[in-house]
């Protein structure tokens, strides 16, 4: 099975990482992170092909714009479009969101880890993606009190 690995940076690449430990080397992955990630791609334990896409929002003016933000849902497609995977896997980055919204009207499972940083309130890409994803994890069980939809599967780390 294809799996689209969506990486961000610092703790959300630690998260997804560990859970790709658990899900071991079975799978056929991919890896999606942005162009500003310089350390997620060195940490990558399972082979597979790693595409860089510009970050949609972040916090650097020049990637607020609306340009910025098609140009980079344009290159996401793009990586969907090549990969073709069965799922979308994601723990909290926002480059997750153009992916994810692109491969649920494209039939693609999209599955969300919630980042274990989040104990109370959910991120606002947690808030989106909890709209979006097939199945939505949270690692702290408050959350699940505010989002019933929302799967409480214990710490990653």
């Amino acid at each position: 099975m294809k799996i689209l690995v969506v990486l961000g940076d610092g703790g959300h690449s630690t998260e997804m990482l560990k859970l790709l430990e658990l899900l071991g080397p079975e799978y056929e992955y991919s890896y999606m992170m942005s162009t500003l990630d310089t350390i997620s791609e060195s940490k990558i334990t399972w082979e597979g092909p790693v595409y860089r896409v510009p970050v949609p929002l972040g916090k650097h003016a020049s990637e607020r714009s609306l340009v910025g933000v098609t140009r980079s849902a344009l290159k996401q497609l793009r990586v969907l479009l090549r990969v073709r995977p069965k799922v979308i896997l994601s723990t909290g980055a926002s480059i997750a969101l153009p992916v994810a919204a692109f491969g649920r009207l494209m039939g693609v499972k999209v599955i969300h880890i919630e980042t274990g940083s989040r104990v109370r309130t959910m991120s606002s890409t947690g808030k989106l993606m909890y709209r979006i994803a097939h199945l939505f994890f949270v690692q702290w069980e408050p959350l699940q009190e505010d989002y019933p939809k929302a799967i409480y599967a214990g710490r990653l780390l």
